[in-house]
């Protein structure tokens, strides 16, 4: 009879142990003899993202419930105490180097970073300001941010990093490791014009929103081109810090919105594409704001099972690694079943033996041979 594993023991077949160790080694973080593996630690959080859990009490309890199914994961015992202190103290790069190596798993060889298209936003999690003291932002109110970049080709966010609330986005997108050549849409939360002179002189592309106070002079005007295009302008800030801060041309793309007819003027370093092609970057933007309700919605990140910043950190950055475990299946089995539909299938099979690609299929288990009823009855005798 044919093995089949767990339909967890599959998914984690996509980290090759040997790997993790060697990151693991590099922190030095089973340091302690005695205390729970780094292994452990991360099984048991991705279960707890995969299999919906709420609670660090529920991740425990129902991990216990399957212990015997733990051999194939290598994985052991995580008491709620134990795996409460390792979520504190274990560095949360150890699964942050997880995620980038996954990520290059899912990377399409081969592209150029002039070809490349980057989306950068943020979004904010809403935290109770008792518990959560480190995260205050605002009168009695406390918060994160995860400032995302995102691929909307691959739909994958390839840089995140994780803030209090307070940090304005275009504080740290200036921390973030860009890619010169490469277009990064955004919207008008990172209006910097000193950060645009930056990225120009890296020959990075960008695509923003313009503010409606902004103050320029006409330099050049194109005959507007393309569906919606209202003006095509090529203009010199001209306020005092901005001629300063950005010395250089720009171009202003006027665009109605079709849906609503709104008007958006959008400001971008791009003197090659069209008008109607930066509008279609700029469209884009709707990836990233559905990856983030996605995720929010799927994975265990709105509430969190800890209170410290670290393990604040290594919840996330675990849930990061469970949005890229199910979308290198989704990739592996080329299968039409969506992402929301897969994240269901997994967490209600989680710990089933099912053939994960069958489970994604919808093809029945077989059905098992029925027992000859004299030998039962001869064994029963």
């Amino acid at each position: 009879m044919q093995h089949i594993s767990t339909v967890f023991s599959q998914l984690l077949i996509e980290i090759p142990r040997h790997q993790f160790n060697k990151v693991v080694k590099r922190y030095d973080g089973d340091k302690r003899e005695g205390s729970m593996s780094c292994w452990t630690q991360f099984c048991a959080m991705i279960y707890g993202q995969l299999s919906g859990r709420k609670s660090l009490r529920e991740i425990s309890l129902t991990w216990e419930s399957h212990r015997h199914k733990h051999y194939h994961t290598g994985a052991s015992e995580a008491k709620r105490s134990t795996l409460s202190d390792a979520n504190r103290e274990r560095p949360s790069g150890i699964y942050l180097e997880v995620f980038y190596w996954l990520l290059n798993q899912l990377r399409e060889p081969g592209i150029k970073h002039e070809d490349a298209v980057r989306l950068i936003d943020s979004t904010t999690i809403d935290l109770c300001k008792q518990q959560f003291g480190w995260a205050m932002f605002r009168s009695g109110k406390a918060g994160i941010k995860v400032h995302t970049v995102y691929d909307p080709k691959a739909n994958v966010p390839t840089f995140f990093s994780i803030t209090a609330a307070s940090k304005h986005d275009k504080k740290a997108a200036e921390e973030m490791p860009l890619l010169d050549g490469a277009t990064y849409v955004f919207d008008r939360a990172y209006n910097d014009y000193a950060w645009y002179y930056k990225m120009d002189q890296r020959d990075i592309h960008f695509v923003g929103r313009m503010k409606s106070n902004a103050q320029f002079d006409v330099v050049e005007e194109r005959i507007p081109t393309g569906e919606g295009v209202l003006k095509d302008e090529v203009i010199r800030l001209s306020s005092a810090k901005s001629k300063t801060d950005c010395p250089i041309n720009l171009r202003r793309i006027q665009f109605v919105r079709k849906e609503d007819n709104k008007q958006l003027s959008f400001i971008t370093n791009d003197m090659k594409r069209s008008a109607e092609e930066i509008a279609a970057l700029y469209k884009q933007r709707w990836k990233i704001e559905l990856f983030f309700k996605w995720i929010k919605q799927n994975l265990k990140i709105k509430r969190l099972v800890g209170q410290s910043e670290n393990a604040v950190r290594t919840q996330i950055i675990i849930a990061m690694i469970a949005y890229l475990l199910l979308k290198l299946v989704n990739k592996h089995c080329n299968s039409k079943v969506t992402l929301q539909q897969l994240a269901i299938l997994v967490a209600v099979n989680i710990m089933e033996r099912r053939n994960i690609i069958e489970l994604m299929m919808r093809k029945k288990p077989p059905k098992p041979k029925k027992e000859n009823i004299n030998q039962m009855q001869i064994s029963w005798a």
